[in-house]
């Protein structure tokens, strides 16, 4: 469930700022706990904010002006700015741009995309706390994608759009056979977290826009459980 109060929110964060920092202890204090606090005052669930605190430090690490200086909670407010909203869409409480509205970008190449997906999905391989059953969903998965990067390489325009809506299904495949790997403690542990976050915005939500709120979220759960990638190239 999420924290209730603001205190606790604030030392949850902190506590997740340390270990991505590798156990350095940067204290969420002064206009670090107020921005942390205004985060839960909007409704912004501790999961997207730790998410966002991860990519950030993914990308800290990476920055060659970062060796020894740990990552500050100030440094993450746009992450979780974006991912806030990219949420928001994602499970119906905020309704996606307009076509006309949405500004033209170049999307990223679709080889290079699967790439990094099938490095993902290798890695699970290599793990022994996952069942049989899940490995050889992943590494029929693993296979798919493969294989689907090989026709990827320099493809555009419809033929990169055809490739992707194939792939697209395999997202839910996953998600399937990860929850199917879960015990049922740790699957109802996990309702009860999309539901915690969600709890916020009950009210506003019709049924079936709760229903798809609760799967959207429910998967973004168990990706994260199990370090699973977004295999839709064009997906949040």
């Amino acid at each position: 469930m999420e924290p209730a109060s603001g205190a606790d929110f604030c030392r949850a964060v902190e506590s997740h700022l340390t270990r991505v920092n590798g156990g350095h202890l940067v204290r969420v204090v002064g206009p670090g706990f107020a921005l942390v606090r205004g985060w839960q005052q909007q409704g912004i669930p501790l999961s997207i904010v730790t998410a966002a605190i991860d990519q950030k430090a993914e990308r800290h690490q990476r920055g060659a002006g970062s060796r020894g200086r740990p990552l500050r909670i100030e440094f993450c407010a746009d992450d979780v700015q974006e991912l806030f909203e990219q949420w928001k869409r994602a499970v119906g409480v905020m309704p996606a741009p307009a076509p006309a509205e949405a500004a033209p970008t170049r999307r990223p190449s679709l080889a290079k995309h699967l790439e990094r997906v099938t490095e993902r999905l290798s890695r699970l391989l290599g793990r022994n706390d996952l069942t049989d059953v899940f490995l050889e969903r992943v590494n029929h998965v693993i296979g798919v994608v493969a294989s689907a990067r090989e026709q990827a390489r320099g493809v555009r325009g419809v033929q990169r759009d055809e490739i992707a809506a194939a792939l697209r299904p395999l997202d839910r495949v996953l998600c399937d056979a990860a929850r199917a790997a879960m015990t049922p403690a740790d699957r109802e542990a996990l309702d009860a977290l999309a539901s915690g976050e969600l709890a916020a915005y009950r009210e506003r939500l019709a049924p079936e826009a709760w229903a798809q709120a609760l799967q959207t979220t429910t998967d973004r759960l168990v990706r994260e459980r199990f370090a699973l990638p977004v295999i839709d190239p064009d997906g949040v």
